[in-house]
Parts: C-alpha cells; sequence; structure tokens
C-alpha cells in the first residue's frame, strides 16, 4: 500500500498557489499538515480550506515576516519555524515541505534544528532560474531574489531539496480554454474577482502555472525528469543578488549537489490539470 502523501505547504497567494492548494486540500491520498502563510494570505488560506472540505484540522501559521538580513530583528520564533521544527515523519506518510515562498522560514527553521533534513522526505522549493532570464530582474527569480542569504543558507545545509525553476515551470503552458475553466474555479473560490478574470495581464501570466508544477513534483516525482546540479547563490553583487548559479561544465565542482527538476511530463501535467477542474464542480 502507498504511503500518504503529508504535506506542509508555504504559501503567499495568487492565483496559481491557490490553484495549487486546492488541489491538495481535495487530493484523497494527501493530508496537509500544515499551511505556513504571511499575515494577509491567512484569510485565503481559510477561505480554500472552507471551499476544499478536507474534512480534517490544518493549522494555518505566519511564517518568518521579514528577510534575514533585513534590518528588524524578529524577537520572537515565528509559529512557522516551530510547525516545521516539531513536525515529524511517521511510518504511514512521507512529509514534504512545498514552498511557494522565500526561504526564510526554512532557513530559521534549520537553525533551530539542524537535524530537520531527516524529518522530510523531499523539501519542493518553487523558484530560482537557471538557463532562462528571471522575472524579478535579468537573472534573478522572485522568491530567490526575496532572501538570498536565506537561500543560500537552506542550499549549503543539503536538506533532501528539489529546485523546480522557472525553466521547467513556464514550460508547461495553457491553453486559452484551460485559463478560462480554471479562471472559473477561481472565481467560484474566491481568489479572482470577475474583473481580473477578463484582465489581459492576467490572462498572459495565468497561461504560467507555477506553482502547480512544483506541486506536481511533490505528489509525482517520478513523473518529472531530474538532474542533479551543483548550484550556489549570489548574494553579494547590488546587479545579480539572488541568482542561482549552476556550474554546468562537464565536471562541476562549485556549488552544492542539488536535485533539479529540469522537464515535466506533459500527459502527467494535463492529467493533474483535469483532476483540479474535475474536484471543482465547474
Amino acid at each position: 500500500m502507498a504511503k500518504k502523501h503529508r504535506l506542509i505547504i508555504e504559501f503567499c497567494g495568487g492565483f496559481g498557489q491557490g490553484l495549487a492548494l486546492l488541489y491538495a486540500l481535495r487530493s484523497p491520498d494527501v493530508q496537509v499538515a500544515g499551511i505556513i502563510c504571511r499575515d494577509t494570505q491567512s484569510s485565503l488560506a481559510s477561505k480554500l480550506i472552507d471551499f476544499a472540505q478536507p474534512g480534517y484540522e490544518i493549522p494555518i501559521v505566519t511564517g518568518a515576516k521579514q528577510p534575514l538580513f533585513s534590518g528588524t530583528i524578529e524577537t520572537t520564533t515565528s509559529e512557522g519555524v516551530r510547525l516545521l521544527a516539531e513536525n515529524t515523519q511517521d511510518e504511514e506518510s512521507d512529509l514534504t515541505l512545498v514552498t511557494f515562498d522565500r526561504l526564510t522560514t526554512l532557513a530559521l527553521a534549520v537553525t533551530r534544528d539542524p537535524l530537520l533534513a531527516r524529518k522530510f522526505t523531499r523539501i519542493v522549493v518553487q523558484g530560482g532560474a537557471i538557463r532562462v532570464p528571471g522575472d524579478v530582474t535579468a537573472i534573478a527569480e522572485t522568491n530567490m531574489h526575496g532572501d538570498p542569504e536565506a537561500a543560500a543558507f537552506v542550499l549549503a545545509a543539503r536538506l533532501p531539496l528539489v529546485l523546480v525553476p522557472l525553466d521547467t515551470t513556464s514550460s508547461f503552458r495553457l491553453t486559452e480554454e484551460q485559463v478560462h475553466m480554471l479562471g472559473s474555479l477561481a472565481q467560484a473560490v474566491g481568489l479572482i474577482d470577475r474583473p481580473t478574470m477578463s484582465d489581459m495581464p492576467f490572462a498572459a501570466s495565468a497561461r504560467a502555472l507555477h506553482a502547480w508544477v512544483a506541486m506536481l513534483a511533490a505528489l509525482s516525482p517520478e513523473k518529472m525528469r531530474m538532474e542533479q546540479m551543483k548550484l550556489s547563490v549570489e548574494c553579494k553583487s547590488e546587479w545579480s543578488r539572488g541568482a542561482i548559479l549552476a556550474d554546468l561544465r562537464a565536471k562541476p565542482s562549485v556549488g552544492t549537489d542539488t536535485a533539479v527538476c529540469v522537464e515535466v511530463e506533459r500527459e502527467e501535467a494535463e492529467r493533474f490539470l483535469q483532476t483540479v477542474l474535475d474536484q471543482g464542480g465547474v
């Protein structure tokens, strides 16, 4: 009998992340063991839980509020850090962290519990750009750029990481019909309103559901093609902070060995998509 997936999801809102969270909440072989979010997104997470009705209690906690070196010192340990540090594996389920946000909370959890790596089957990180341009600067992706020092610390901690970069998440593009169907579901849940759905920038951005691919990597890693790469994070340069640096030489020697999701199986992604639509009742 296959083990049940237990997920802790770090969530910072938005159309794609909301749909990925909704899938996890309504999937019969997934138990969401906790949701870590920013203060402003806790009500959205609650709304998604109410819509999904998973049939069990799910703690919603707040993660780290500021990047590691923001100049603001957090005097208390966040609930998100405690949730990561105090959860444990059990014999009936795999424990996986899926993070759609910057890596500050995870970095602080590692400092609290240096043996954190033993608790998780995998830690799926949506973020980074390797062979494609970044989405916040020419070479940096939003989540890595949001706290480069935390990303560098997490990478060096040798956790069971699976990085899902823009290279891969941008490769799965929705059709106009699929965007419309998912938009109708998102509107029913309260993720977006009707004016947003008809907005052209929304239609363009919704075609690439980055969180969607990361959730697929968490739940069906066998359907993804992985490569081991040596990676590091640039923290010093004003122009390239947050960039993921991959040693792509024939004999790489610089960086930490990291599993990188480089390709998603199209048929599996389409099946995943249809499952969410079927569950949504639209």
